[in-house]
């Protein structure tokens, strides 16, 4: 077990970089579509009236406009892991520590029969530590690591990046919100601890360093259809 142990937490944690990477593409990409769309030093240059001396080489410019597509690929990954390490490094620099305590894993009863649900483990024994803030606009985001028990008593371990836009609905230490995890997982029941990407909806509602989420995990008859809660607590 302990064995089992080491090799997930070293997965989880490699895995955590390669969410974030997953998450910041879209971003890094659409960044590049409006740098691409900037006109260019080169055609400033051409444009200006003859009795304006222009700075720089026009050429050379050109020539550094004229790059291949393989460049603008590289480029692209680039600002994507460099987005990755942005959202990591505010996170591990400006974040509390916090404290994952699992709770409950509720199956819905319109999906399990009831004996089903009652061979069940609904109750998950574990935890976990994680670093989590409030962005500049007003949105939490965190990474994290836990562990706990899933619905047929095995450890389950599972590590990921989590993002919840967030409102006010009364004061300040009030709040409500709906975002989303990108994660990874490893249960023994999925090719035996193989880790396995996933994304899920969460939600969650606290007051002051409490809050309570719950992500949904979609599924069909028998399978799936579970919401899954925990309790989170930040070390001001």
């Amino acid at each position: 077990m302990s064995e089992i142990l080491t090799m997930s937490r070293s997965k989880l944690t490699h895995s955590l970089l390669a969410a974030l990477f997953i998450i910041s593409a879209p971003c890094a990409f659409a960044a590049d579509e409006d740098t691409t769309s900037t006109p260019s030093t080169a055609s400033t240059a051409e444009s200006a009236p003859a009795n304006v001396v222009v700075v720089g080489n026009p050429d050379k410019s050109n020539a550094q406009a004229d790059t291949p597509d393989s460049a603008k690929s590289q480029s692209w990954y680039g600002k994507a892991w460099d987005t990755a390490g942005k959202h990591l490094s505010d996170i591990w620099k400006k974040g509390d520590v916090e404290l994952y305590v699992p709770f409950w894993s509720y199956h819905l009863p319109f999906a399990y029969s009831p004996s089903q649900r009652a061979d069940y483990t609904e109750y998950p024994a574990g935890g976990g530590l994680g670093k989590g803030w409030y962005n500049e606009s007003g949105n939490w985001e965190g990474i994290y690591l836990m562990e706990f028990r899933d619905s047929h008593a095995k450890p389950m371990y599972m590590g990921g990046y989590g993002w919840i836009p967030t409102w006010n609905p009364i004061n300040e230490k009030s709040r409500i919100g709906i975002g989303a995890t990108v994660f990874m997982f490893m249960r023994s029941d999925i090719n035996y601890y193989a880790p396995t990407p996933g994304i899920l909806p969460v939600g969650t509602i606290g007051y002051g360093p409490v809050d309570v989420q719950v992500a949904y995990i979609p599924g069909g008859e028998g399978y799936g259809n579970v919401l899954f809660w925990w309790a989170k607590y930040s070390f001001k």
